[in-house]
């Protein structure tokens, strides 16, 4: 089982979020799915169909970010999905630069290199975290 079954969040550019997600995600063998006029998901598709992520566009005013509150990249979601490699990680960020992304630095060893903790961040076109990272298994 897993911990969760999906995770959803508004965006007020549908169009520009979908551009941007099925341009990127299937470097990490992830597929989008347009599932309404108004959404799509991010999942494994059918081999693994949960958990996914639920992007809406935002219709109503309440569901975007209240008045005040912060609209930097980083201070909104943050979401991390697991590459098969760290070729996959390094493939994520160059095709979500080019899909729309924002570079928030080049991939590298995030902490100690002996952690084997390999990662890419970049700022999706509504201000999320979008982490690709590779766990490396150390001897």
């Amino acid at each position: 089982m897993s911990l969760f079954d999906h995770i959803g969040f508004h965006t007020p550019d549908l169009s520009r979020s979908l551009h941007f997600y099925a341009g990127c995600m299937p470097m990490l063998e992830l597929e989008v799915i347009r599932n309404a006029d108004t959404s799509f998901f991010v999942s494994g598709g059918e081999r693994a169909p949960v958990p996914f992520i639920w992007v809406m566009s935002a219709q109503q005013p309440g569901d975007l970010l209240p008045e005040g509150a912060p609209q930097k990249p980083g201070d909104h979601l943050h979401l991390m999905f697991a590459a098969l490699s760290r070729d996959a990680v390094e493939a994520f960020h160059e095709a979500a630069l080019a899909f729309g992304g924002t570079d928030s630095g080049a991939p590298g060893y995030q902490g100690p290199e002996e952690m084997g903790y390999y990662a890419a961040l970049v700022f999706d076109p509504d201000g999320n975290t979008i982490e690709v990272g590779f766990r490396e298994r150390r001897g």
